[in-house]
């Protein structure tokens, strides 16, 4: 039972330095483990990350302080580790439902995470009684929103039981061989999940089918006053039930964000649900947060429920059913959802980014969070993506050894074309005004234009290789 010890000893550990600078590292060491394992250990005991903890307590801290002194919002997020006050306000309204200021006005009780106790059970936490599913794995964001996506899917798949390759799912969900792009605009969400969507859900079905799930599919359209039309709160809290009791975690997108988050659990009847979301950041790297939502079923758009593990077809069939798909994506011409695809959204990216006069802009207008360098590395994510799939790629060159020519001429192409992700940092192009203001220069960015019509080549090259294998089969159905 020594993992039950040293996550009590980690606890105890955290508590007493909670209003210090704590790292994962500063807990592993105090146990004597390695970071990456305790992490694990604490992820499996717990059903959060050692960071989640912290930031629960803190805020939980925070919450209290606000509302029962007469201390400063800006002095309380200070204290509690926030840089900002702004970061701090985001953070707090994320856990507690309400802005500090309006804690310090309202009556309403803010949300309390109590210190964890271990012994062979755990209690403390959030203060009701709740079903949850623990073995949740944590899902890694490195600032990457693709890798993201692909990481969420892999914890949301794992948890049922069911492991899932996520090379694998990297290639079948398309998020490592896309490129999409709004010609003439700068604007976001080129990278979600779906965005190019020709049907409803069609590219989570593809998904779903071609790793072996049934799955029920909802939208909820809304009256103009917001009210769901198709249909109601109860409903949709029932669904949420039903999924998280069979242990199938819940994939859903709200109207803040339109990138996909999990359910993982629920308190009561489910009027409360407990999510892994989505944390837009500058940070390298911050782990998806664990929250608690209520009136969360105003904000839901779309959310999918699994149903079943099915039997899947015949992987040589479904991987040239994926070759022929990446090949007919990158060859369209034509826009969808507005949005050009392919070799076409390259080159409209490539224009913009060379021909687009930004002398005019602030420097808020060019840099992070929303503009345009913030814009630029969206696409840069995509094209970074291209790396996720290539274990897939290289097994599959074992597995049909007749394509193992043309698929080690491909994953050769479309890693060295994914290494245009990172040609932005190699350049110096930093998150500050240094940075933003080296954007500006138009010479400066033909510098990275070139650079990613060397990597559209290496793109282009790729796809040659996938039309060689289809070729090769006749594979035209």
């Amino acid at each position: 039972m020594n993992w039950v010890y040293d996550a009590q000893k980690a606890i105890n550990y955290i508590e007493n330095k909670l209003l210090e600078s704590i790292t994962v590292d500063d807990v592993a060491s105090h146990i004597h483990s390695s970071a990456d394992y305790f992490q694990r250990v604490f992820n499996i005991v717990t059903g959060l990350s050692i960071s989640e903890y912290i930031r629960n307590r803190r805020l939980t801290l925070a919450g209290d302080e606000i509302v029962n002194t007469q201390s400063k919002v800006i002095d309380v997020a200070l204290k509690y580790g926030y840089d900002s006050p702004d970061s701090f306000t985001k953070a707090f309204t994320r856990f507690h439902g309400m802005t500090p200021t309006a804690a310090k006005t309202t009556d309403t009780q803010l949300e309390h995470y109590y210190p964890l106790s271990i012994k062979v059970f755990i209690k403390g936490g959030f203060g009701m009684s709740r079903r949850i599913i623990h073995n949740i794995p944590v899902i890694d964001n490195y600032g990457n929103e693709v890798n993201y996506i692909i990481n969420l899917l892999e914890a949301t798949f794992n948890a049922t039981g069911k492991e899932t390759d996520k090379a694998e799912l990297a290639a079948y969900s398309g998020m490592s061989n896309r490129f999409c792009w709004t010609d003439g605009e700068w604007v976001h969400g080129n990278e979600a999940m779906g965005s190019i969507n020709e049907t409803p859900f069609e590219a989570e079905v593809r998904l779903l089918k071609a790793i072996g799930w049934a799955a029920k599919y909802i939208t909820v359209h809304r009256d103009k006053d917001g009210s769901p039309l198709n249909t109601d709160d109860e409903q949709i809290r029932q669904d949420f039930v039903a999924a998280i009791d069979k242990g199938y975690p819940v994939l859903y997108l709200n109207t803040e964000t339109h990138m996909y988050n999990i359910v993982i659990g629920y308190e009561g009847n489910g009027h409360k649900i407990i999510c892994k979301n989505h944390v837009p950041t500058l940070a390298v790297h911050i782990d998806s947060e664990t929250v608690l939502l209520a009136d969360w079923e105003k904000t839901i758009t779309e959310y999918i429920l699994l149903k079943e593990k099915v039997e899947l077809a015949p992987e040589r069939g479904r991987v040239l059913d994926l070759f022929k798909l990446i090949v007919s994506f990158a060859r369209r011409t034509d826009e969808i959802n507005g949005k050009k695809v392919g070799f076409a959204a390259w080159e409209s990216y490539l224009h913009m980014l060379e021909h687009d006069d930004f002398s005019a802009l602030s420097l808020d207008e060019l840099g992070m969070p929303n503009g345009r360098m913030c814009i630029y590395c969206d696409g840069l994510c995509q094209i970074y993506g291209r790396k996720e799939a290539l274990p897939y790629y290289r097994a599959l060159a074992e597995k049909f050894p007749e394509w193992r020519e043309e698929l080690e001429a491909a994953v050769a192409a479309l890693d060295a074309c994914a290494d245009y992700g990172g040609f932005l940092w190699s350049q110096g192009f930093t998150i500050d005004e240094n940075g933003y203001e080296k954007f500006r220069d138009p010479a400066a960015r033909k510098i990275l234009a070139d650079e990613g019509r060397r990597a559209m080549q290496k793109d282009m090259d790729a796809i040659g290789q996938f039309e060689e294998i289809l070729a090769k089969e006749n594979y035209n159905k």
